[in-house]
């Protein structure tokens, strides 16, 4: 019994036809161009809300405060906390 002949599909069909398969490129290419376009401006919109978001949150702390921190005295190497 021999064996069908494999189903082409629909796209395959269309690449054959060589005045559809200018269109079918021409598709694919602007479908990437968009897609590549919508990349960049989501990339943009969020380095801009972050941008912005760190600025209102700056603009509502108040001053940085002083701080005196204590002094420390030196220790010796290869000794623990406690001085051991």
């Amino acid at each position: 019994m021999p064996e069908p002949a494999p189903a082409t599909g629909r796209l395959r069909r269309l690449l054959d036809r060589p005045d559809a398969r200018r269109k079918v490129v021409r598709a694919v290419a602007s479908l990437l161009g968009v897609g590549i376009a919508t990349i960049g401006v989501i990339g943009a919109l969020m380095i801009w809300h972050l941008v912005r978001r760190g600025r209102l949150i700056r603009e509502g702390l108040g001053p940085p405060r002083v701080v005196h921190l204590p002094r420390l005295e030196p220790t010796e190497p290869g000794t623990d906390e406690q001085g051991r």
